[in-house]
């Protein structure tokens, strides 16, 4: 090819001089996003560890903190490197106006266009953030009892007590119960007939509860020992007979609770106390944990 060919070409760059202050501008550029990279990194970091550590180092803590670090690692590596992209345009000439007036317009149209993936977004990055459930916990939500197997800032998959898996985008949660935080409490309703000695039945089953506190084995499931509260309701030809215990989240409080029940019922029946019509004794949550443990257990009717 001949040389005028390349006149117009040679035409369209910049005098030495200044594709020589162009060339330090861009690696300056370039320098700067790298090295705030490396600080975005480490804040980054410091906050996924500061996260594991409040959290006691669980491992709901540890995927909760993965997750939020890479969000916001994976966000701010956008913006720096974009930013550092329109500045190198600019550098170069170019007049960056137009291209930020139309990015802008582009992001308005994808947000009307994918409000939902949004709306899921933004309700994952704040439960995360807030800690309102992690894998491992047990919630309920419409009512229904489900294990967290995986949260992420788009959905989070639930399995229920009958073993389906439940894939759940984050903006449909409206309210959720954790039944693993802190602790638990339930009611033991133990159900005696109403022409019943109620003294006597009292008797008996503040026998079994202080019996059942002062053995270490199951004391140290409790946070606080097993009260026996008294009569609860009269419904008929039944007197309620409650008691409560209160303990980790898990399943210490419900075998706590089917052990008072098995003991009331074994003391009733040999105090010749009858136990209700059906001598039924119920278990009923105040915060419900696993779903077979606040089933209701039937017995035979005394004789």
């Amino acid at each position: 090819m001949s040389l005028p060919a390349f006149v117009p070409v040679l035409k369209l760059l910049p005098e030495s001089e200044k594709l020589g202050e162009m060339g330090i501008r861009l690696g300056l550029t370039l320098v700067s996003a790298f090295l705030l990279m490396q600080l975005v990194y480490l804040l980054v970091g410091r906050l996924q560890k500061w996260m594991v550590k409040v959290g006691h180092e669980r491992p709901g803590a540890r995927q909760r903190a993965k997750t939020v670090s890479q969000t916001l690692r994976n966000l701010l590596t956008t913006l720096v490197w974009a930013g550092a992209f329109v500045h190198g345009l600019d550098i170069l000439g170019w007049d960056v106006k137009p291209l930020l007036a139309g990015a802008g317009i582009l992001g308005v149209a994808l947000g009307f266009g994918a409000q939902t993936l949004v709306r899921d977004l933004i309700a994952g990055f704040f439960i995360l953030v807030e800690n309102q459930f992690a894998v491992g916990d047990l919630v309920e939500v419409d009512g229904e009892p489900a294990l967290v197997e995986e949260v992420t800032l788009r959905s989070t998959r639930l399995r229920s007590f009958s073993g389906f898996v439940h894939y759940v985008p984050n903006g449909e949660f409206k309210t959720v119960t954790n039944r693993s935080r802190e602790w638990n409490r339930l009611t033991v309703d133990v159900p005696v007939g109403a022409n019943q000695d109620l003294g006597r039945a009292l008797q008996l089953c503040r026998g079994v509860v202080d019996a059942l506190n002062a053995e270490p084995a199951w004391r140290a499931r409790l946070l606080e020992p097993a009260e026996l509260w008294g009569v609860e309701s009269l419904a008929g030809p039944e007197v309620q007979l409650r008691m409560v215990v209160r303990s980790r989240p898990g399943a210490d409080a419900f075998q706590v609770a089917r052990e008072l029940r098995l003991r009331c019922h074994d003391a009733l029946v040999a105090g010749n106390i009858r136990t209700g019509t059906s001598r039924e004794i119920a278990i009923t949550p105040l915060s419900a944990g696993p779903g077979p443990a606040a089933g209701t257990a039937r017995a035979q009717e005394n004789p």
